[in-house]
């Protein structure tokens, strides 16, 4: 088990790089040149991963493995039966269902029991008082039972289409390929401003990931709606189990392991948006400790180029935006607060913040959404992502001060 002392040495490792980095910046002669430079080169990327256009996906109509459906449930009275009905129904010949009810203190099991009755393909796992937390330690236990040569991994509110399975997993037929990622989409969308932005968000991610692949880049996974090859999850071992966000995890692991990821935008699946900014809060928290853990679990991998020279650029390229620049730009404003003067990186988080407007445009003009509301959306979305600066700054901090605690923290679902 990774001692958590070590992940807040590391964090803090990484604190006293950016404040390095930064203040070597400011008394450095050529600092705003060197700033200017780096917002150069990180436009001149996103230019070519606007610019690039979306590979279509090969896939054999006659490759048709037997399939396992995995769901990790808990405390999800509200919506296991209308997931049941769904899952049950996919037009596929040769599936099984396995949800696992991880410690529920409300009426799940009895509900998945009754929901079972007329639907034979779905097996139960109740997990006993006592096992190993966390949502991966539940999908190795149900990988474990599974019979299928794919693996199709759902959230509790997940929803699809009946042709999911049949149009994703004849992708496999490609021996390379460790696990596809299906697009989400938000079905409460119009409820409030939080929902609207994650609406817009998977769009945006949408378009991304898409267009990274497309220039050797890697796509990544989401969680639900996920399908995995279990011969590529059994050579790295499975689910990480000391992860907190173990699709983020699994989207590293695979392609270190000489497997790609792939990304469709159709057929999607539908799920709840959190629906209040404390909620959002939370989720986006956790998807920033587990997404910047993995730099860390798998920095030796990375540099070691096992993934290839796009890959790994395209991680690391992606990865110091994502998580490093909000960091750099806090101190980047303290240092020039302090000088009296314009803050060193205004260039680089303007060029960041053009490009997650375009792509959120991008996103919806690609999904079908006309003028002007794609242009209403995308103003709308980027706004909304601001949201990610204060999470990340936060969290680092929480990372260096907090030794990690190893719990599924599950979004609620409220159904309907």
């Amino acid at each position: 088990m990774e001692d958590p002392r070590t992940r807040q040495w590391q964090v803090a490792l990484v604190w006293a790089f950016i404040i390095v980095f930064v203040s070597g910046l400011h008394l450095a002669p050529q600092g705003r040149l060197t700033a200017a430079l780096l917002a150069l080169g990180a436009g001149v990327y996103f230019v070519r991963i606007l610019l690039s256009a979306p590979t279509p996906l090969t896939n054999d109509p006659l490759y048709r493995p037997r399939v396992s459906v995995l769901v990790a449930a808990r405390n999800e009275e509200a919506v296991v039966e209308r997931l049941v009905a769904n899952l049950c129904a996919l037009d596929y010949e040769d599936f099984e269902v396995w949800v696992a009810d991880d410690g529920s203190t409300d009426s799940t099991y009895r509900r998945l029991v009754e929901a079972g009755r007329n639907q034979p393909r779905l097996q139960i796992l109740r997990r006993p008082e006592g096992s190993r937390p966390g949502k991966s330690a539940v999908l190795n236990d149900l990988a474990a039972k599974a019979k299928g040569d794919i693996l199709a991994v759902f959230d509790a509110d997940a929803q699809v289409e009946p042709d999911f399975l049949q149009r994703n997993v004849a992708l496999f037929a490609d021996p390379e390929l460790g696990a596809v990622q299906a697009r989400k989409m938000i079905v409460n969308a119009k409820e409030n401003f939080w929902t609207r932005g994650q609406a817009a968000e998977m769009l945006l991610d949408t378009c991304q990931l898409q267009q990274r692949a497309s220039l050797g880049g890697t796509a990544e996974l989401r969680g639900n709606g996920q399908l995995v090859r279990v011969e590529a999850l059994r050579l790295v071992k499975g689910w990480t189990e000391t992860t907190v966000t173990d699709d983020l995890d699994l989207s590293l692991k695979l392609p270190l392991a000489g497997f790609n990821v792939q990304f469709v935008a159709e057929p999607c699946v539908f799920e709840e948006g959190v629906t209040t900014w404390e909620s959002l809060f939370r989720q986006r928290s956790r998807w920033a400790e587990g997404g910047f853990q993995r730099y860390l679990d798998y920095a030796e991998g990375i540099f070691a180029n096992r993934m290839g020279s796009a890959k790994t650029f395209d991680q690391l390229f992606f990865g110091s935006i994502q998580y490093l620049m909000p960091l750099a730009a806090v101190w980047d404003l303290f240092f020039s607060l302090l000088g009296g003067y314009t803050p060193l990186l205004t260039p680089l988080v303007l060029v960041a913040t053009l490009f997650t407007g375009t792509a959120f445009y991008l996103g919806q003009r690609q999904a079908g959404v006309p003028n002007p509301k794609a242009v209403t959306e995308s103003v709308l979305g980027t706004v909304y992502f601001l949201h990610w600066f204060p999470v990340i700054v936060i969290k680092m901090a929480n990372m260096v001060l907090k030794p990690k605690r190893l719990v599924w923290v599950k979004t609620t679902h409220q159904g309907g």
